[in-house]
């Protein structure tokens, strides 16, 4: 797994201090906002450097291109995101007021970091090995904690014992990662944002339990 807590270092190798730290953020921060305000490819080096107020060497001391710099921020997501995995450990028997939660939290997760989530998937699509450990790192809690819903459902006898616990929650949470991706399109259609919130929620809530809603 990805380590977090690993000193931060510039690219030369040196553990960098507080104050090299706070500009380091500040690069991160200028580059997740050019991404969501132009994408990946029209982002350049000299623009990062530009919002923060600083030359492209200042840039380079940290990060190699801009892709390093979102590779940072993708490692970012495995501990941002912990908060939403976290709500499959609670009990779900009462509805699916849980789930809803959880899809509501994760859609607004994805309104915040869809360019680097999008950029991270793509190139663990593409075999960057770099995105892909990272893909494994941020799918790993998420996966693990459907996968014991479900067996602990099938244990209760509410989901047949020929369903694949892995297969499952791979499938739930391709849902949850695809569905951000065309959501545009559903409201352009008329499919209110709280449709689409129901609507996974359920998918989820009989997915993941077995249990039916009156």
């Amino acid at each position: 797994m990805t380590d977090l807590t690993e000193d931060l270092t510039a690219t030369d190798g040196r553990v960098i201090g507080q104050r090299a730290q706070l500009t380091r953020r500040r690069v991160l921060d200028a580059t997740a906002v050019l991404l969501r305000e132009h994408g990946a490819l029209e982002v350049k080096v000299t623009d990062v450097a530009r919002e923060v107020g600083a030359s492209p060497a200042t840039f380079y001391q940290y990060f190699s291109d801009v892709e390093d710099a979102i590779l940072a921020l993708s490692v970012e997501l495995i501990e941002n995101v912990a908060f939403i995995q976290a709500q499959f450990d609670l009990d779900w028997a009462e509805g699916l007021d849980r789930p809803r939660q959880l899809v509501s939290d994760y859609l607004e997760f994805w309104d915040e970091h869809g360019p680097v989530l999008r950029i991270m998937l793509l190139r663990a699509d593409e075999n960057d090995q770099r995105f892909r450990q990272v893909r494994r790192d941020y799918n790993a809690p998420f996966m693990t904690k459907m996968s014991a819903k479900v067996r602990d459902a099938q244990a209760l006898g509410r989901l047949t014992a020929s369903l694949d616990p892995e297969a499952t929650a791979g499938a739930m949470l391709a849902v949850m990662d695809r569905l951000p991706n065309y959501r545009q399109g559903f409201e352009k259609r008329g499919t209110t944002r709280n449709a689409l919130i129901e609507t996974v929620a359920v998918l989820l809530h009989s997915s993941l339990t077995g249990s039916t809603l009156s």
